[in-house]
């Protein structure tokens, strides 16, 4: 008789997770390096939400043998490398840094469940939100797989331009990167370690050719995209960031089912790099346009692009909040357009649509763009808010919620 595998339930998440992370708190992980067992608790729509990432067990592995004053950790996510170095050398002050502010939130969470006073968690784009001049004596990253070529010398050399002296960066990488990083041709690199699937990088003090603030390294192409009839607007796009090829046409959909009369204010959540909080700036020029987004690449493109367009000003706001409520106040907006993630979760999904509804002014209309699996499975449960499917096209749907004028 053929026995049936039961599947496991994932961990659930430690106490406070929720009230930190809101639906986005997912599960719990246990991060074994240093002789330490951490567990840390992991929401959705981040970084190596399943396992442990191997690259990061490799790099904890692979510590300079000197116990560090001082580290930083960038790119930290919910903090699976940094914290178990500040958690084995508690005498060390550990910066905690991610350009998404999800991961910071999380990273933060995880330090004060684990009583760990030593560890500051910041948001930040690379080097950029750093004090000017503070010194590691450790900078460790763990190098996104997409994010270019230039972005990768960039992390490299800026970063040791950042050590004490006597310092080391150590950055651990994918196999596949391993041409970039050579080709970055740093003085003193040298490769530490070697993995099934990664490598480790030891990186000397030394100086940069790029400003901690260069956000054009992370520049990838541009794209066009037809904000109104007559007016395509040209956007620069930088790496990792992650696009289906149907989603300018999709977005295109979303604009096309928008209402002409001109909105007092429109905001735009999970804004991206900006396509459709700059539509709305040549579609309703006397507009406010309020683009929100938790992932500060995504923040620094739009104001490039709106700057490259002369689209900047005041009638432009950029923020960076993880939720849409935390950029505009209930009742402010005419019009709300945004995009739902897939893998935030059915619970983020529910409370994105409510906040939808909840900023509108009366009146006001959402348009959010979903997948079809997104309406189909998980529009039934939300129902509270009031959504319903408009349109399909593209491979996506539409989704409407209306305020009555009288509500």
């Amino acid at each position: 008789m053929r026995r049936t595998r039961q599947r496991s339930e994932p961990p659930k998440p430690g106490p406070g997770a929720v009230e930190a992370l809101g639906p986005y708190a997912r599960t719990r992980l246990t991060v074994r390096a240093l002789g330490l067992a951490l567990p840390l608790d992991v929401p959705a729509d981040v970084f190596a939400t399943r396992a442990i990432d191997e690259g990061t067990l490799l790099l904890l592995r692979n510590l300079p043998a000197a116990p560090p004053r001082s580290v930083l950790d960038l790119g930290c996510g919910y903090g699976a490398l940094g914290l178990p170095i500040a958690a084995r050398f508690p005498e060390a002050s550990a910066v905690l840094v991610d350009r998404d502010l999800l991961a910071v939130r999380a990273a933060a969470h995880n330090a004060r469940a684990l009583g760990l006073a030593n560890v500051t968690a910041r948001p930040g784009l690379g080097y950029r939100d750093l004090p000017e001049g503070t010194r590691f004596d450790l900078v460790l990253c763990n190098v996104p797989a997409r994010i270019g070529p230039r972005g990768v010398a960039y992390l490299l050399e800026a970063g040791r331009s950042l050590l004490a002296p006597g310092g080391e960066l150590r950055a651990v990488v994918i196999r596949d990167l391993r041409d970039q990083v050579e080709a970055a041709a740093i003085p003193g690199a040298r490769l530490a370690a070697s993995g099934k699937n990664h490598l480790v990088y030891a990186v000397p003090p030394g100086p940069s050719r790029f400003p901690l603030d260069d956000d054009s390294v992370y520049a990838r192409d541009e794209i066009r995209f037809a904000a109104a009839p007559g007016r395509v607007l040209v956007l620069s796009r930088p790496h990792d960031a992650s696009e289906d090829p149907g989603h300018g046409k999709a977005l295109g959909a979303l604009l096309d089912a928008a209402p002409r009369a001109a909105p007092r204010t429109v905001l735009s959540f999970r804004c991206g790099y900006g396509a459709l909080p700059l539509a709305a700036r040549v579609r309703w020029p006397q507009a406010q346009v309020v683009a929100q987004d938790r992932d500060l690449l995504d923040t620094a493109f739009v104001r490039r692009n709106a700057a490259s367009l002369d689209l900047a000003g005041d009638r432009l706001r950029v923020a960076e909040a993880l939720f849409p409520s935390e950029a505009l106040a209930e009742g402010g907006a005419g019009l709300v357009l945004g995009e739902a993630s897939a893998p935030a979760g059915e619970a983020v999904f529910a409370r994105e649509l409510l906040e939808a509804r909840r900023l509108l002014a009366p009146g006001g209309e959402a348009l959010v763009l979903a997948s079809e699996k997104q309406a189909r499975e998980w529009l039934p449960a939300a129902a509270p808010s009031g959504a319903s499917v408009l349109l399909r096209r593209e491979g996506a749907c539409v989704l409407r919620i209306a305020r009555p004028k009288g509500a």
